[in-house]
């Protein structure tokens, strides 16, 4: 598998432009694992430049035992890196959440858009994060305690809550 994901990433390389998604005007992230500022999106490839300083497949700002990051960005191109089973995973879960039906994905890019989107197990009463690192790209956060104190999960890498 690991052959066959690194050929993969060759090619991926070889293409003459990227696909790319974001979740606000601020930050991009594209198929190759490369999460950039908007201004550093090239406007013909669609590829963050290789001249920044983000590193490919970056993990800054993720809890990696937990598999959650602070932003989607950055948690679309830390899931795509070499060290993470992505091809593997890929298999193990469907497009639609539970729902073979649905089918499974078909690269490792479409898999982590769609794992970093907002997951139930990260949300209180639906519409608050519970997590500082929200967006996840692992199975579930470690800690699913249905009724957490103060109204606010904890998490591994979590700022103190006060209030």
């Amino acid at each position: 598998a690991g052959a066959a994901t690194s050929s993969a990433r060759a090619r991926d390389d070889a293409r003459a432009t990227c696909e790319n998604a974001h979740v606000d005007a601020r930050r991009v992230v594209d198929d190759r694992g490369r999460a950039c500022a908007w201004y550093e999106v090239d406007s013909v490839t669609g590829c963050c430049s290789t001249t920044t300083t983000a590193a490919r497949y970056a993990c800054d700002g993720c809890d990696e035992s937990a598999r959650c990051c602070r932003d989607y960005e950055t948690c679309a191109a830390c899931c795509q890196g070499p060290t993470h089973d992505v091809e593997a995973a890929m298999k193990r879960h469907a497009r639609g959440r539970n729902q073979i039906a649905t089918g499974f994905f078909e690269d490792a890019f479409e898999y982590c858009k769609s794992r970093c989107r907002t997951q139930p197990s990260v949300t209180f009463h639906e519409n608050t994060y519970a997590y500082d690192t929200a967006y996840c790209y692992g199975d579930y956060p470690v800690n699913e305690d249905p009724v957490p104190a103060k109204g606010k999960k904890t998490f591994a890498g979590d700022s103190a809550d006060e209030s």
